[in-house]
């Protein structure tokens, strides 16, 4: 019969790594290095890889039983005979999953460590936080205010009611609940508005699975179980040595695991939640959303009070442009009032009594000189004597 399909995806599986090998020849390096525990000759990877391959129960079973007829192996395809000799080896699955635990610990060590280390730094942050504590009292006392006339003051609200500050909005809907808290807080309590500050790690806390990060630290545990029961059953100079430098880091990993976990759960319940039905991708994500909300709401203030002075200073601009027009137009109508009143004080007089026209006229020419003998309606006028004229004796008239 035809090889079966996980013969000869085990056979393309190993192909890749070893290209100039037959099927068969893949076999002799592979269970070599796998015997000695070699990751420097058979890489994590591939063992992974040939891992997803082995021969079942079933499988093993039927390869051997063809052996045993004594068939011709010649018969078998390429990929049959390769797994009839993985069927041959002895705790072949054990020997592989402690090469992939091998291969895989320092990794695991290193991913794992950074979210426990999140985890317990965010749950302490959190629930030790003061300053988180009097922001939660001010919007408890805000919230009681705004709902006094419907009901009693209540003692506590669920974490994620933050959430729902951005949806209560004022009645020009130009500000929203959390604008006018981050309003307060800025004028009469600024020692809160950076309450941010005080929560560390709360944004990589929100990214970890602590379920999954826990089931990883356990499974962890048994492949060193089980590299410790291989050592002490068949004596291995590389798992000796493997043990002596990892036990301990598996250890603390350990520990840092069990403080995350009493950590979580210790601040859930400092807020009223569980733990069962409010997971750190639940939890700390609230955190995360009202810190990013609070920041745009403090910057969306600034930005609306700098509009406001433009805008304050626009209008003042305008209003003392305006009261300069008006001052200007005052300044104008008295200056034309004065001189309509300077007229009316000061206008000459044109009527012929007691001389006046004759008075002006004269002050206005000195040379004029009026007859005396006449009466002041009918005068007449004498012209003053030119100095230079020469009187005609015989006439006695100028010449």
């Amino acid at each position: 019969s035809g090889s079966p399909p996980r013969a000869r995806a085990a056979e393309g599986a190993a192909r890749p790594r070893f290209p100039n090998w037959a099927p068969l020849g893949i076999c002799s390096p592979t269970l070599r290095c796998g015997g000695r525990f070699d990751l420097a000759t058979l890489p994590v990877d591939f063992v992974e890889c040939l891992m997803r391959f082995l021969p079942t129960e079933a499988e093993a079973k039927a390869l051997r039983q063809y052996e045993r007829e004594r068939k011709p192996l010649e018969e078998l395809a390429d990929e049959d005979r390769f797994m009839l000799q993985f069927s041959k080896v002895e705790r072949l699955p054990q020997r592989m999953a402690i090469m992939a635990f091998l291969g895989n610990f320092a990794e695991n060590i290193q991913m794992l460590t950074p979210q426990l280390n999140a985890i317990i730094a965010a749950s302490a942050s959190v629930k030790s936080s003061q300053k988180l504590k009097h922001m939660l009292e001010i919007i408890l006392a805000l919230g009681n205010y705004m709902n006094s006339s419907k009901r009693g003051a209540v003692y506590g609200f669920k974490l994620q009611s933050l959430d729902l500050l951005l949806d209560t909005k004022s009645t020009d809907r130009k500000m929203t609940l959390l604008h006018f808290i981050a309003l307060t807080v800025r004028e009469k309590y600024p020692e809160l508005a950076t309450f941010w500050q005080e929560l560390h790690f709360v944004e990589k806390a929100a990214a970890v699975s602590l379920e999954n990060v826990l089931l990883d630290v356990k499974e962890l545990g048994r492949g060193m179980e089980l590299l410790r029961r291989e050592c002490g059953q068949h004596e291995s100079a590389v798992l000796r040595g493997f043990l002596g430098g990892s036990e301990g880091q598996l250890e603390r990993l350990q520990r840092d695991a069990r403080t995350a976990e009493d950590a979580y759960n210790t601040v859930v319940r400092y807020f009223g939640e569980s733990p069962k039905t409010t997971p750190p991708s639940v939890f700390f994500p609230v955190f995360v959303r009202f810190i990013h909300s609070y920041k745009d709401a403090e910057q969306e203030n600034e930005t609306r009070k700098k509009q406001e002075e433009v805008m304050r200073e626009k209008l003042l601009a305008q209003e003392a442009k305006k009261q300069e027009k008006r001052n200007k137009w005052q300044q104008q109508e008295l200056i034309a009032e004065l001189r309509r009143r300077q007229a009316k004080d000061h206008r000459p007089m044109y009527e012929g009594k007691d001389g006046t026209i004759e008075d002006i006229i004269t002050a206005q020419n000195p040379s004029a000189k009026l007859d005396p003998s006449k009466g002041s309606q009918q005068r007449s006028w004498i012209p003053a004597q030119d100095p230079s004229a020469r009187l005609d004796p015989s006439t006695g008239s100028q010449c």
